[in-house]
């Protein structure tokens, strides 16, 4: 399926809402996955707080219990190059399919209601850290964290979810660290 989000439509860029669109029935666990993706590696200012900004859209859908995906006009209508949007899949899948092999519906309790509000709380706490300029590489594991819970959210899994839900509690902690390190960073070269 992600392979297939690169050729829908024509021209250089596709939109996040034709993307979204592409993903059919597991929107919710392919778009923390897509909007997560591009956070997983170092950066330039600004994609990591559209990627926090769409998850938190998404988490707060999550969160509410809702069916089909659904995303506010200025995050639908941005673009992304389609030569990125392959790339990025590209580099992505082969990781994704390594994944796949130990991934199967299992616990299911963990995909259904509660346990999408809990995935969506938690969603919402890397969205928000994502947003953050956390310095040293911050925002790295909270990305990382938001793509493993939306692989087990996509594939159904229970206990992939559990290990996201895990990863992103320990993001939480090394973001809140090195946020708590530069503010007294800063506090120290303030006397």
């Amino acid at each position: 399926m992600l392979r297939q989000l690169p050729r829908q439509g024509a021209g250089a860029r596709i939109s996040f809402s034709r993307i979204v669109a592409g993903l059919g029935r597991r929107g919710y666990g392919l778009s923390i996955l897509i909007f997560a993706l591009p956070s997983c590696l170092p950066m330039p200012p600004g994609i990591p707080t559209v990627s926090g900004l769409a998850l938190i859209v998404i988490a707060a859908q999550l969160i509410l219990g809702g069916r089909r995906l659904w995303l506010p006009g200025p995050i639908a209508r941005r673009t992304i190059a389609r030569a990125d949007l392959t790339r990025l899949v590209d580099r992505a899948v082969p990781y994704i399919e390594k994944l796949e092999r130990y991934m199967r519906p299992r616990l299911a309790v963990a995909t259904e209601r509660i346990g999408r509000l809990l995935i969506g709380l938690m969603v919402l706490v890397l969205g928000i850290l994502l947003v953050l300029p956390i310095p040293i590489l911050g925002n790295i594991p909270p990305a990382i964290a938001a793509v493993i819970i939306a692989l087990g959210l996509s594939e159904r899994d229970g206990v992939m979810v559990g290990v996201g839900l895990l990863a992103g509690l320990v993001a939480t902690a090394v973001a809140s660290s090195a946020a708590w390190a530069a503010v007294l960073g800063l506090l120290y070269l303030l006397r």
